[in-house]
C-alpha cells in the first residue's frame, strides 16, 4: 500500500512538474511575415521559451535559429488565455508590427508602442541574424 501511494505521489510531482515546463516553451506557426522594433521576421515555426529565472523571453526561428529575438517579460493573468502561448499583431496595412507576446505567466510590455514611450523593461535586449 506504501509503494502504491508513493508511486501516485511521484507520478503526481511529474506531472505537476511537465505542466510547469511546458509553460516556459512553446512552438508556433506565424502564417505571415512580421516585423517588431523595424526588424523583419519570416512567416513560419517559431519556438518561445523563458529563461531560468522567467523573466526573459526568446522567440526563435526554428528553420533558422540565428533569427532570434529577446525581450524582459513581467507578470501577466495566465488565466486570461486559452495557449500557453499568445502573440498580438497589429495590422499595420502592408505589414504586421507584433503587439505583445505571453507566454503562460509572463509577457512583454507593448512591443508596437513609439520608443519614447518604453520603460526600461521593455527595449529590446538582443536582436541575432540580419
Amino acid at each position: 500500500m506504501r509503494s502504491m501511494l508513493r508511486s501516485i505521489a511521484l507520478t503526481s510531482a511529474a506531472l505537476c512538474a511537465t505542466a510547469a515546463f511546458a509553460a516556459d516553451r512553446a512552438v508556433v506557426n506565424v502564417p505571415f511575415n512580421f516585423e517588431t522594433h523595424g526588424i523583419s521576421f519570416p512567416a513560419g515555426k517559431y519556438d518561445a521559451s523563458l529563461s531560468m529565472n522567467k523573466n526573459i523571453l526568446t522567440l526563435r526561428n526554428i528553420a533558422d535559429p540565428k533569427e532570434a529575438i529577446v525581450w524582459a517579460v513581467s507578470p501577466a493573468d495566465e488565466t486570461a488565455i486559452q495557449k500557453p502561448l499568445l502573440m498580438k499583431f497589429d495590422d499595420q496595412g502592408s505589414t504586421r508590427e507584433l503587439r505583445t507576446v505571453q507566454l503562460g505567466s509572463r509577457i512583454t510590455s507593448r512591443l508596437d508602442a513609439p520608443a519614447r514611450r518604453h520603460d526600461a523593461g521593455s527595449l529590446v535586449a538582443q536582436v541575432s541574424g540580419q
